[in-house]
């Protein structure tokens, strides 16, 4: 016998459909002037002009992190199209930079929200090296050891020179080239709570907080590419970045409308630039951009949400606009979250006087293991970083100068990471 499905039912289905998919378009207007800021579940778009900031600091607990803003675009005719970042030839604030000594010029890796331009310098065999500066066993704290040369978007130069960050603070010292006009500045990041990055100007000479909440930052930013001659280039282009805490999977070669999520969620990472740009070329011959639609991304958000997003149109310069399909895929559960790195953890002797030992076994060896204490406000007290080796590490490590009180301990790095309470008598 024929079974018919009721007409209710058939537009039950539809709405469901509808409502689980839903056509987006963010822009980051003509000549890409703008960055927008994009939460998935709510649509929430947050556009700022370009020109709004200069430095960005991270905020993060256990993170040291410097970027610059590589999407801003010049004010004046000249060869320098944004801010521009060097090395200057001296370690001595003090001293007057001499631009013809200048070399290379240093970029955001675009790779992690813990690294921006002003820590890739560092020696990434020394876990106490943070390129800007050198974590201090004797302070508890990370001393600057490094100058910086900054081109503005008017042309001018502005030495830089992070003096420290101590107990969630940043020092930094700025001035013209020859010393003149000198200020300092502090960027407490209890200040900048729910915010991933504190934003400096040089306009202002003042910090305001980043967005929150955003899932994807839609901008201009360098990476680096082969044009073909085996010479890497720094190219500016145009893309997507994920936000701290989000992880996204790409699949290529597949039909968007019946690809299986499943298949992909062992592929799910933290790079930043995942989706990137590369979903889309320009076309010289038909001037114009053409979108890979044989491609799709799972983004699974810091609430362990996931969702698909397909890309279908890009209009460039004109308006600097990306459409694409968004779909929601729903919760993800506790088992189908990836595996923590970590085997096992502990912590002796607790209650803890000036030392104390740490153990713990990893599946992988990782680079950059962040081992931290806060306080009862969340406020890191003492940080340090190390290599962790495949299986057991035991750490020794003497947090000194500290009152007496209840921590937490933090080892770890991003959302892989492993607290435990210390008491400290």
């Amino acid at each position: 016998m024929k079974q018919f499905t009721p007409f209710f039912l058939i537009a039950m289905l539809h709405l469901a459909t509808m409502k689980a998919q839903e056509f987006v378009q963010v822009a980051v207007g003509a000549s890409y002037s703008q960055q927008a800021f994009y939460t998935l579940s709510n649509n929430e778009k947050t556009v700022l002009a370009n020109e709004s900031w200069d430095l960005a600091f991270g905020t993060a607990a256990q993170g040291a992190a410097i970027f610059y803003n590589e999407a801003a675009k010049a004010s004046f005719t000249g060869e320098a199209p944004q801010l521009s970042l060097y090395l200057a030839p001296t370690n001595n604030f003090a001293d007057e930079v001499n631009l013809s000594l200048i070399t290379d010029t240093l970029y955001n890796p675009e790779i992690d929200w813990d690294n921006g331009a002003f820590n890739s310098i560092k020696n990434e065999n020394d876990p106490d090296d943070y390129g800007w500066g050198a974590f201090d066993t004797g302070t508890q704290s990370i001393l600057g050891n490094k100058v910086y040369a900054l081109q503005l978007r008017n042309g001018t130069w502005k030495k830089i020179f992070i003096e420290s960050m101590a107990n969630g603070i940043f020092t930094m010292k700025y001035a013209n080239l020859d010393g003149t006009g000198e200020n300092t500045v502090t960027i407490n990041k209890a200040d900048y709570s729910g915010s991933p990055l504190a934003f400096f100007s040089f306009t202002s000479g003042t910090a305001t907080a980043s967005p929150s909440g955003w899932d994807l930052l839609f901008t201009r930013y360098r990476t680096p590419l082969d044009p073909g001659d085996g010479e890497v280039i720094q190219y500016m282009v145009t893309g997507v970045l994920s936000a701290p805490g989000v992880e996204v999977a790409e699949a290529r070669n597949i039909d968007p409308e019946t690809v299986d999520y499943t298949l992909y969620l062992d592929s799910l990472g933290s790079q930043l630039d995942i989706i990137g740009q590369d979903w889309k070329f320009f076309d010289l011959g038909a001037s114009m951009w053409i979108v890979d639609l044989s491609r799709a991304y799972f983004v699974k958000t810091a609430g362990n949400h996931l969702w698909k997003l397909v890309f279908y149109t890009f209009d460039g310069s004109s308006t600097g606009n990306f459409t694409f399909e968004k779909t929601d895929l729903g919760p993800l559960s506790g088992v189908e979250s990836p595996v923590s790195n970590f085997i096992d953890f502990g912590l002796f002797p607790n209650p803890a006087t000036t030392e104390m030992t740490i153990s713990f076994s990893l599946e992988e060896s990782q680079k950059d293991l962040y081992i931290y204490l806060s306080n009862s406000l969340g406020q890191p007290v003492w940080q340090s970083r190390v290599q962790g080796n495949t299986g057991l590490n035991i750490l020794e490590v003497h947090p000194k100068g500290l009152p007496a009180g209840i921590y937490t301990l933090t080892l770890g790095k991003g959302r892989d990471t492993v607290t435990t309470k210390v008491v400290i008598r």
